[in-house]
């Protein structure tokens, strides 16, 4: 018996490196999120497409938001803002704007997004020939079944070793906001470009690097963190390497540059189009009400930390779980990679934390589960951690896929309203006994 056992773990083990391997334990996980998506859909009494035939579209120049825009069941919350930068862009924004008074113009002028993602689905449908919710949601199939499919490869595996890495990438799935990869949304293209950019890193294709880094800074807000993880590694092994000719510098340079050419190329365009870079952020503080977050953390409110823990996707308590986690596991799983990888490491996980945190902060963490996603060294530090403890092991993923289907994916379905609350939230013993 323990020789068939000890053969079927040698061809796991040798399996598990191929590509038809990884190429399917990425399409696995991602036929399990949409499946669970469209069995979420039911405890609604939605199907996967509510309007077959009927795609998104504007009814009316003024309309705020496309008709239909949540046909599909994993298109929900921002994907509406998404979906409609997809469908007209700025088209309906007025030429200039005042940035201390942008509420006139915000219903049919959708500035507190970024308008990356929208146009790149609107450039694969073909200038709106196809339907932009499909397209956008075939971009986050697309770059999810990358990122997974990247994450088993030789880089992590030649760091972690083959059973911890695809540990990480279990526990990334079971995170309670893992549902994400199969959604109309932001993080799967972030996590394809921050991924490529480390192990292009990892393989000293630093404009490559650069390029991709600079790709995610485009994408969202918190995704500078990317940026600046990808300086800060380029800057080190420039520094090490000293001396170096003119020619290299000026490369080296370039490259620090491009690591947040997203960015730079989002700020020029608002300069020019609405004369203000940071229109995102004016109208991202004032559509959700947090205009100063710079003073609020000069002086936070307890409330804040309170309703945090009491919101319904306790974003607190899943905030200082992972804090927990990578102050645990962060030198085990980290001291592993070269000095310039773990910077990119180190600044990934704080740059997106604090990023994040500075905009929600005042909103009691809302919206953080989400974001957590994207501090990748956290889930190295879990499966470090977690390794040899399967008693923790397994107690971890039941309470995350707990979480992940009785909370926040319910909560992602359902979307806003009374509905949500009571199919999510209410107990419904009351007055059973």
């Amino acid at each position: 018996m323990l020789p068939t056992v000890n053969a079927a773990r040698d061809w796991l083990q040798r399996s598990a490196r191929t590509t038809w391997f990884r190429l399917a334990f990425a399409l696995l996980c991602l036929a399990a999120h949409l499946a669970v998506n469209v069995q979420s859909g039911k405890r609604f009494g939605m199907p996967f497409n509510a309007a077959p035939g009927a795609a998104p579209a504007y009814v009316n120049p003024g309309d705020g938001s496309p008709a239909r825009w949540n046909r599909l069941v994993v298109s929900r919350w921002d994907a509406g803002s998404y979906v409609g930068l997809g469908l007209r862009g700025y088209s309906q924004c007025p030429p200039t704007l005042d940035p201390k008074n942008l509420a006139p113009a915000m219903r049919i002028c959708n500035l507190a997004f970024y308008p990356s993602y929208a146009l790149v689905g609107w450039l694969l449908s073909f200038g709106g020939r196809l339907a932009i919710d499909y397209v956008l949601w075939g971009i986050s199939l697309g770059a999810s079944l990358i990122f997974l499919f990247l994450w088993t490869g030789d880089t992590l595996v030649s760091r972690l070793g083959l059973w911890e890495t695809y540990l990480s990438l279990i526990l990334l799935n079971t995170f309670t906001t893992g549902f994400s990869l199969v959604t109309v949304q932001t993080e799967p293209l972030t996590l394809a470009a921050t991924l490529g950019s480390f192990i292009a890193l990892h393989n000293r294709r630093f404009f490559l690097a650069a390029i991709l880094a600079g790709f995610a800074t485009g994408l969202r807000i918190t995704a500078l963190s990317v940026g600046g993880a990808c300086a800060l590694a380029i800057l080190i092994i420039t520094i090490a390497e000293r001396p170096l000719d003119a020619a290299t510098w000026a490369k080296r340079i370039l490259q620090l540059v491009l690591c947040f050419w997203g960015e730079i190329v989002l700020a020029t365009y608002h300069a020019i189009r609405f004369g203000d870079p940071l229109i995102y952020i004016h109208a991202h503080g004032q559509a959700f009400k947090h205009e100063s977050p710079w003073k609020k953390l000069l002086d936070p409110q307890s409330l804040w930390f309170v309703r945090s823990i009491e919101h319904p996707l306790h974003e607190g308590v899943w905030l200082v779980a992972a804090l927990l986690w990578f102050l645990l596991g962060h030198r085990k799983a980290l001291g592993r990679f070269p000095v310039h990888e773990q910077a990119f490491w180190y600044a990934l996980f704080i740059g997106t934390l604090v990023l994040a945190g500075i905009g929600v902060l005042p909103l009691s963490f809302v919206g953080m589960n989400r974001y957590v996603l994207l501090a990748l060294p956290l889930f190295l530090a879990m499966a470090a951690m977690m390794k040899n403890r399967p008693t923790l092991l397994v107690f971890w993923i039941v309470i995350s896929l707990f979480h992940y289907w009785n909370v926040d994916l319910c909560e992602y379905t359902g979307g806003p309203g009374n509905r949500t609350l009571e199919v999510c939230h209410t107990p419904h013993w009351i007055g059973r006994i």
